[in-house]
């Protein structure tokens, strides 16, 4: 009789996870993986082709942990507004996981860059100053509000800055009603 499986895909992918949100990349190695996981690296290759297949599905994971759980809070009744926020409170609240994901070069940063800029067209089209706005006009709003809104994130994941929450809102509330009008 054959032995049944007891390391499965999903414990696989859901390890991996939690090593890049605790180490970074550094940590994504499958022999930490399998050292996490407290079994042989076996089980990893059985499942995923190799490390670049297991990193394409832990993708998928992250984005989606991005757009339900850090983008979702509302933190303002402004939709685009409250994207910018939750960028930068993931910044300050998970900085290795930031860092891993926005400032280093391990996911594709063209890819990792679209996640927020999905996030922000959504909040653009509940907006009536930017619902009718074009495509073109729309990358351009938000390559604009971006530069503030990523240059503190990457400030604050870098404990460069301290984060202070009234004047962070304050900030990009006047610079977005300045660039939408």
């Amino acid at each position: 009789m054959a032995r049944k499986k007891t390391i499965l895909k999903s414990h696989i992918l859901d390890t991996a996870y939690e090593v890049v949100k605790k180490e970074g990349f550094e940590g994504f190695t499958a022999r930490n993986i399998a050292k996490t996981m407290d079994c042989s690296t076996q089980p990893i290759y059985l499942e995923f082709k190799n490390m670049d297949d297991l990193k394409n599905e832990l993708y998928a994971k992250i984005k989606d942990y991005l757009t339900e759980t850090i983008f979702a809070n509302n933190r303002s009744e402004d939709s685009i507004l409250n994207i910018c926020l939750n960028f930068v409170h993931f910044a300050k609240d998970e900085p290795i996981f930031f860092r891993a994901l926005f400032l280093e070069d391990h996911l594709e940063p063209k890819k990792m860059h679209n996640l927020p800029y999905e996030e922000m067209l959504a909040a653009f089209e509940q907006n009536p100053k930017t619902d009718s706005l074009n495509k073109a006009e729309k990358r351009s709003l938000f390559e604009s509000i971006w530069i503030s809104v990523y240059g503190t994130a990457a400030l604050v994941a870098q404990d460069l800055i301290e984060l202070d929450e009234v004047a962070l809102k304050n900030s990009l509330e006047k610079e977005i009603n300045e660039l939408v009008k």
